[in-house]
Formats: structure tokens, sequence, C-alpha cells
């Protein structure tokens, strides 16, 4: 019974997002509960009071772009245009030349972060921009935007997550 509301309710989330997601139908099929588990990490992934969009956006697609993931870079551009942010701030963070400083400064934490580095200077810059409340978020950020391409590579759908042409 739980399985086929789950399955219904990836399909709506596959129209949304505008991406495949058969690595959380895999979830569904083998562990229902799990799946459900994992989508009480959605809100968290949203979670931006402080930052501005451009800011918050550039971060999740750097995290997203250092774990190699196509689609899923997608999805963080789809959510990054949804909120606003114009397309070629966009472009900018990914091609590796943000538009502004505050944008720079993200995609280093993240890109920092995302490899293991202690991201010291940038956080300390977004601090003082955005004080501690934002670097929360910005941390939040990076570690959630790497969540769904880290569970995909892990149950070796990574044949599907590779390098697509990302649409802006």
């Amino acid at each position: 019974m739980l399985r086929p509301f789950l399955r219904r309710a990836l399909s709506r989330t596959e129209a949304s997002l505008g991406v495949p997601v058969d690595y959380l139908r895999y979830v569904a099929d083998h562990d229902p509960a799990a799946l459900l588990k994992f989508g009480l990490l959605q809100p968290a992934t949203a979670h931006r009071k402080v930052l501005p969009p451009e800011v918050y956006h550039a971060a999740r697609i750097a995290a997203t772009q250092a774990a190699d993931c196509g689609t899923c870079v997608q999805v963080e551009v789809n959510a990054a245009r949804a909120s606003g942010v114009a397309p070629e701030a966009i472009r900018a963070v990914l091609a590796g030349e943000p538009l502004s400083v505050p944008e720079a400064d993200a995609v280093s934490f993240a890109r920092m972060t995302a490899g293991g580095e202690d991201p010291t200077e940038p956080r300390q810059r977004l601090r003082e921009r955005f004080g501690d409340r934002g670097v929360v978020e910005l941390a939040l950020a990076v570690a959630t935007a790497q969540a769904y391409p880290t569970i995909k590579r892990a149950l070796g759908f990574a044949t599907a997550c590779s390098r697509v042409e990302v649409e802006v």
C-alpha cells in the first residue's frame, strides 16, 4: 500500500524537479521506510532566512557541482531560477566566476567545505556580512546539497549521475 503511494509522489517530484529520480524509486521499492525518513531532510534543503537568494543558491550549486552530478546541478539551477536568481548570475556560478564578492565567498565556502578543507577566510567574510545565522544557513545549504548526489552515487546510480548540459 505504501509503495504505490510513494511511486505516485516520486512521479510528482520528478515532474516538479524536471529530472529523473530513479534512485529514489529504488529506495521506495526496497525500503519504503528509508525513503520516508530521507524525505524528512527536504525542509532542511530549503532553509533560508537571512541570506540573499543569489548567495544561498551559489553555495548550493557549487556544493552540488563538487559532487559532480549534472542532473542534481540542474535541480539546483531550477531552484535558483524559481527563487528569482538571474540567469547570468547562475551561469557565472556554473562557470566558476561569481558576479559579486558575497557570491564568490559562498562558492569558495561551498567548494572548500565539500573538498574537506577548512573555509576559514570565506567563512569569516560571510560571517561579517551575514552574521552567524548566515553561516549556519550556508553550512546547512552545502551539507544538504550534497546529500542527494551522495545517496545516488552510493546506490550505484552514478551512471545516471553524469555531466550534463545544464540549462539556465
